[in-house]
């Protein structure tokens, strides 16, 4: 039967009659920063306590800290913190019995990363095996004799001395080097490989009574071959294999039915296989390998899944757009029914089969992200963390709220609106942010806590902030995603501007203090957008590309790149024309606007290249700009410290070029 659909949020009233507190203040970038995020919640056997771990900052170090934490379900306040390390914690486990948890850490001694197990009532943890490599995906088996994990192997030691004194340089991109299965005999400390040693693990997983592995293969590590991979069904020592699909494009998070008679997946591909479309679920019959494509008129794209005890149906979490929720869908009668709705966004979420109940991480414009319980059959969750439910107590946040314009052409486009701190309906027009996504099959969601978007700091400094969930985009249809294919500029970049146009229309923005910024598919987003107007005061490009053909070759993961373009730029007859006429790199020359650009050291994503070409360019143009490269960060950047920077600079410049004023930069906290 069809379940009510959760409409909660909004109506939520947190008391604590007991904690006083001081008159809410604007939040600080130093504010936004140390926010402590939780991550990575996973229910008991039992579905009496639940692991998370807790991310806070250490500005000493320079680095956010992982912690794992226990809490019990039904004992409100009986929390525990089961870690301290100073290298922080990964991927936290249960055993199959609940007694013992399981996690991955570096701690004295270990020259790798390494798993270590911790007695469910605390103590000392103890390190599993000494393992060479460090390990990504530890999981147990059903039965609790072995973990599970990836790695690659060891390398032999000459050849680990020789690349160490650098008389060998290792091979770029080396296609003999897999990552392997191994598994560790959890009384015997005793590792074994379990995959096949010419292949490349993507992922893995059980069926239920441990009589099965499913693997997916693939011919080679990088990024760009994970299209290629196929799933396999192994026995648990993987010595008997048998390859089960057989296509081109990755089969996501696969898991066995409970039955073990069909095989779910996740693939962003449509019926026929073809690919370049929203995130879709399938299901395979193990027996007769026949595919089906389910809820095929959904518009929205699934993210994660999991079976029902049944297996009669299975609960799907889905983007909607500027959310995410939680849908099931029956297999029998082909229905599937919202479980949650409301103006939030689930932003971690998991289902423990045996005691029917879902572990949902609630995300809103008020709210980082506390986790709740949800049991099966029933329409309103109980919250189970406090981290964040006194945060309106603490800060004043600025509004937010959906809102939606018609482009240039007439399509309906979607985005989110977050207004200044403190404004009233009808105030004077404000300065306005206009903020592009990444990706960018991607959408932004409800929420103002992404340190790179820093949405109440913008706030606090009087600037509206539009984001645009703009054609090319996940999670509104096929249609609208594949607007890309063939040409990435054709609307994505019309929409965009034609949402500041509503704005403006509306007696919201100012059409004189016009800022656009943007990271990644947001940076070639912004130059796009400063090759094609004059109108914003300034703007800031971050980790974004100029030149594709440039950009396909350097980058680590090009093989999505090329439908934009209509095939690869170095294959026979190729569609050298459309790289060209997308790049911006020819048309930099219009570009009037003074513009800001950051990018990692070491990113492989839109390699430095890019920017360092924008940026040359616009100096050798005449144009005021400044370029950070920031040392040894990667497509995103890690340290706090950076992203403070960013912030400061981002805001300084905006000040400068929108309001002709000083800004006053704020530094790390020291102990």
């Amino acid at each position: 039967m069809p379940r009510p659909p959760l409409s909660f949020l909004a109506s939520l009233v947190f008391t604590n009659c007991s904690l006083l507190m001081a008159e809410p203040q604007a939040m600080t970038a130093v504010d936004l920063l140390s926010i402590n995020h939780l991550t990575k919640g996973e229910l008991s056997p039992d579905g009496q306590s639940f692991l998370y771990l807790q991310r806070e900052v250490d500005w000493e170090d320079n680095l956010w800290r992982d912690q794992l934490w226990r809490k019990q379900v039904d004992q409100a306040g009986s929390e525990r913190q089961m870690t301290f390390g100073t290298t922080g914690i990964r991927e936290p486990q249960w055993s199959p019995d609940g007694r013992t948890l399981s996690f991955v850490t570096k701690r004295n001694g270990d020259d790798e990363y390494q798993i270590y197990l911790l007695p469910n009532d605390g103590g000392e943890a103890r390190r599993l095996a000494e393992l060479p490599q460090a390990p990504s995906k530890h999981r147990w088996s059903p039965d609790g004799a072995f973990i599970y994990f990836m790695a690659f192997p060891a390398r032999e030691k000459e050849e680990e001395k020789q690349i160490k004194d650098k008389t060998l340089i290792p091979r770029f991109e080396d296609p003999e080097r897999h990552r392997h299965l191994w598994r560790v005999e959890i009384t015997t400390g005793e590792v074994e490989q379990v995959s096949d040693p010419e292949a490349s693990v993507v992922d893995y997983s059980f069926d239920r009574k441990g009589e099965h592995l499913l693997l997916s293969l693939a011919p080679g590590v990088i990024l760009d071959l994970r299209h290629r991979s196929e799933l396999w069904v192994s026995s648990p020592d993987g010595k008997e294999t048998e390859q089960i699909s057989n296509n081109l494009y990755q089969e996501g998070g696969a898991r066995f039915s409970p039955d073990g008679s069909q095989i779910a997946y996740l693939a962003g591909v449509n019926r026929a296989g073809e690919n370049y479309y929203n995130t879709n679920l399938f299901l395979i019959d193990r027996d007769t390998r026949e595919t089906t494509l389910i809820a095929e008129d959904f518009a929205g794209e699934f993210r994660s899944f999991s079976w029902s005890e049944s297996g009669e149906s299975l609960f799907l979490t889905a983007n909607i757009g500027v959310a995410t929720h939680l849908f099931e869908y029956q297999i029998g009668p082909a229905l599937l029914t919202p479980l949650t709705s409301g103006d939030f966004t689930l932003t971690d979420w998991s289902y423990l089969p045996d005691q029917e109940v879902h572990l949902l991480k609630i995300q809103s414009a008020t709210d980082p992200g506390d986790y709740w319980l949800l049991p099966e059959g029933e329409s309103q969750p109980a919250r189970l963390t406090n981290q964040h439910s006194q945060i309106e107590k603490q800060f004043l946040l600025p509004r937010q709220e959906k809102i939606t314009w018609e482009s240039a052409d007439g399509h309906s486009i979607e985005g989110l609106l977050t207004y200044p701190l403190g404004y009233q309906d009808g105030d004077a027009p404000f300065p306005l942010i206009v903020q592009t996504h990444g990706g960018p099959r991607s959408t932004d969601q409800y929420g103002i806590w992404k340190t790179g978007d820093f949405l109440p700091i913008t706030a606090r400094q009087g600037y509206g902030t539009l984001q645009t969930n703009h054609r090319g985009g996940t999670g509104y249809g096929d249609e609208f995603l594949r607007d890309m294919v063939g040409g990435y500029f054709r609307n994505s970049h019309l929409d965009v501007l034609s949402g500041v146009d509503a704005l403006i229309e509306r007696g919201l923005a100012d059409p004189e203090k016009l800022v656009k910024k943007g990271w990644s598919a947001g940076g070639h987003m912004t130059n796009k957008i400063i090759t094609i107007t004059d109108r914003f005061k300034a703007a800031s490009s971050g980790a974004g590309a100029v030149e594709w053909m440039s950009q396909y070759g350097e980058s680590d993961a090009a093989y999505n790149r090329g439908w934009w373009f209509g095939g690869k730029p170095w294959e026979k007859n190729a569609p050298t024309e459309n790289y060209v006429q997308t790049s911006v790199f020819n048309e930099l020359w219009k570009v009037t606007t003074p513009t800001l650009i950051f990018v990692g050291e070491k990113d492989v994503r839109v390699p430095a290249t890019q920017s360092k070409m924008l940026y040359r360019a616009l100096r050798d143009l005449g144009v005021e700009t400044e370029l950070y490269v920031a040392p040894g960060e990667p497509h995103g950047f890690k340290k706090p410290s950076h992203r403070l920077f960013r912030i400061n600079k981002e805001l300084e410049w905006f000040e400068k070029h929108v309001h002709n004023r000083s800004y006053e930069p704020l530094l790390p906290p020291r102990s």
